[in-house]
């Protein structure tokens, strides 16, 4: 809410500056405030206080406008239903792969967890349908304010074969 009063505010005032300056280019007069404030940044000096505080306050305003860009924010939040309360990610990821793990099919897991998606690679025999149900229902619990989407992929643990598991394989000679 308070995001759309500053955005109104900024509005009013850019439309304003603009309307004026149309109608000065147009051949028209520059409205009083105009005219005072142009007079006024004419005739005063740098050193002045007025001016110095001006300055001083849009220095302010400047590093507070930078540290608010730079600042994590709530990017790492998901919202949910209930308006005002949220999820973190790094916790959705560690409900899923719990879920995961109880499975005595799925030998290993990764969940990667973004701000629109959830991708969980499973390693082992797990029947991927299965798997992808048990998950769907795991994130199902949790009642996000937006859609999300869940990718599912599993892979046989026999794909990934270390050299000393290929030297066993291998006959002697």
């Amino acid at each position: 809410m308070p995001t759309a009063l500053v955005v109104a505010a900024a509005l009013v005032g850019a439309g304003t500056l603009l309307y004026d300056l149309v109608a000065v280019r147009a051949g028209g007069r520059a409205r009083p405030w105009r005219q005072d404030l142009a007079r006024e940044l004419a005739t005063r000096h740098l050193d002045d206080p007025w001016v110095l505080g001006f300055a001083g306050g849009a220095a302010a305003l400047g590093l507070l406008l930078l540290w608010l860009a730079l600042a994590p924010g709530l990017r790492g939040w998901l919202p949910l239903e209930p308006a005002g309360s949220a999820i973190h990610r790094a916790a959705l990821g560690a409900l899923i792969a719990d879920r995961a793990r109880r499975r005595a099919d799925v030998h290993s897991w990764q969940v990667k967890v973004g701000r629109r998606r959830a991708r969980v690679t499973l390693t082992g025999t797990a029947d991927p349908a299965g798997a992808e149900r048990d998950l769907r229902a795991e994130l199902a619990r949790v009642p996000l304010a937006v859609p999300y989407r869940l990718d599912v992929r599993s892979r046989d643990r026999k794909e990934r074969h270390h050299r000393r598991e290929l030297a066993e394989l291998e006959p002697p000679r």
